[in-house]
C-alpha cells in the first residue's frame, strides 16, 4: 500500500532527523526571535531562543523519499512533480526569509519585491513541469459558472493561488503545533482525494508529508522544542495550492484550507478597520492570538492557553474539511 508506506517512510525519517536538525540549530544559533506585540499580545518571551527553520527537516525528508520512492514504484506523473516543486522552491523562499531575520535581528526577512518574484517563479515552474506531462489546463469556475480554458490564464491564477494559500500557512504559524496539526488535516484530506482519482503520486507525496508532519509535530507540540519557520510553512501552502490546482478541485481548498483563509481574512480586516477608523476588530491579529489573548469570547481576563486553541482550530479544520467531503456526495 503507498499510503502506508508514505506515513512510515515520512513519520520514521522525521523523528530521526528533527532532533539532530534541532540540537545543530541550537549549536548555531539558528534561534527563534520574540514576537513584538507592545504590550497588546500574548507573552511569547519564553520562546525566544528555540530553533526555528524545522521546516527544512520534513521538507527535506519528503523530496527525497519522493524523489527515491517515485522511481522505485514507478510513479513517473507531472502532477507529482509539480507539487514537489512548487515545495521546494517555496521552501528556499522561506529558508532565505528566516535567515535574514535571524542573522540580522529584525522581525521583517525577505524584502516584498524578491520574495513575491521568487515566489512567481515558483509557479511558473510548475506550470512548465505540468505542461510536459500534457496536463489540461481547464480553470472550472465554482457554482457552475463554467469554465476557463488556457496556458496563460491557468498560469495567472496559479500565481494569485500559490502567493495567497503559502501566505496564508504562514500567518496560521504562531503557535506551537498550530499550522503543522491543521496542516496534518488539509493533506490527508488531498490525499483521499488523490486516491478517488487515483494519482498514486500524490497519494505517496502527500502521505510523505503528512507522515513527516506528524513526526515534527512530536517536537513542535505545545511546548515545542523546534518551530518550522517561514521555511516549512510557505512550502505546507504552496504544496496544498498545488494540490487543489493538480487534482482539478481548485475552490476545494476554500474549506479544506478554511483556518488557513480565516486566519488571513482576519489579518486584512484588522489592517483595513485599523486604518480607516483607527479601531481594531479583534484583539490581536492573526486570530489564533486574540482566542489566545481573550478567549471565546474576547475577554482578557480569561485568556486561553496554546493547547486549547489549537484544540479549537484543528477541530474547526477537520470539520471544515469533512464538509467539502460531505458536499461533493
Amino acid at each position: 500500500m503507498i499510503w502506508l508506506i508514505g506515513l512510515a517512510v515520512g513519520f520514521g525519517a522525521t523523528v530521526l532527523v528533527t532532533p539532530a536538525l534541532r540540537n545543530w540549530f541550537k549549536k548555531i544559533k539558528v534561534a527563534q526571535l520574540v514576537m513584538r506585540t507592545n504590550g497588546r499580545g500574548p507573552d511569547h518571551a519564553a520562546k525566544a531562543g528555540t530553533p526555528t527553520m524545522g521546516g527544512a527537516g520534513f521538507v527535506l525528508v519528503v523530496v527525497i523519499a519522493y524523489i527515491i520512492l517515485a522511481f522505485i514504484l514507478g510513479l513517473h506523473s507531472a502532477t507529482g512533480w509539480a507539487v514537489l516543486i512548487a515545495v521546494v522552491v517555496y521552501a528556499i523562499v522561506g529558508g532565505f526569509d528566516d535567515s535574514i531575520k535571524i542573522w540580522n535581528h529584525r522581525d521583517e526577512g525577505f524584502r516584498f519585491l524578491p520574495k513575491l518574484t521568487a515566489q512567481i517563479v515558483a509557479a511558473i515552474l510548475a506550470i512548465i513541469v505540468l505542461a510536459l506531462g500534457h496536463f489540461d489546463f481547464v480553470l472550472a469556475l465554482p457554482f457552475g459558472w463554467g469554465s476557463l480554458h488556457g496556458l496563460a490564464i491557468y498560469t495567472i491564477f496559479t500565481i494569485f493561488w500559490l502567493v495567497g494559500w503559502s501566505n496564508a500557512t504562514n500567518l496560521t504559524d504562531g503557535l506551537d503545533g498550530l499550522a503543522s496539526g491543521t496542516a496534518v488535516i488539509a493533506y490527508i484530506a488531498y490525499t483521499l482525494i488523490a486516491l478517488q482519482q487515483a494519482n498514486q503520486a500524490l497519494v505517496l507525496l502527500n502521505t510523505l508529508m503528512v507522515g513527516a508532519l506528524l513526526g515534527f509535530l512530536v517536537f513542535n507540540r505545545y511546548p515545542a522544542s523546534i518551530f518550522m519557520g517561514d521555511t516549512g510553512s510557505l512550502a505546507l501552502g504552496a504544496g496544498l495550492a498545488m494540490n487543489s490546482l493538480v487534482l482539478h478541485v481548485e475552490w476545494s481548498l476554500i474549506l479544506i484550507g478554511f483556518v488557513f483563509m480565516i486566519e488571513t481574512l482576519t489579518v486584512m480586516i484588522q489592517i483595513t478597520s485599523f486604518r480607516l477608523t483607527g479601531r481594531r476588530v479583534f484583539l490581536m491579529t492573526p486570530i489564533h492570538h486574540s482566542f489566545e489573548k481573550g478567549g471565546l469570547l474576547g475577554n482578557p481576563k480569561h485568556p486561553w492557553s496554546e493547547w486549547r486553541v489549537d484544540t479549537l482550530f484543528w477541530s474547526v479544520g477537520l470539520i471544515a474539511a469533512g464538509l467539502y467531503f460531505l458536499i461533493q456526495k
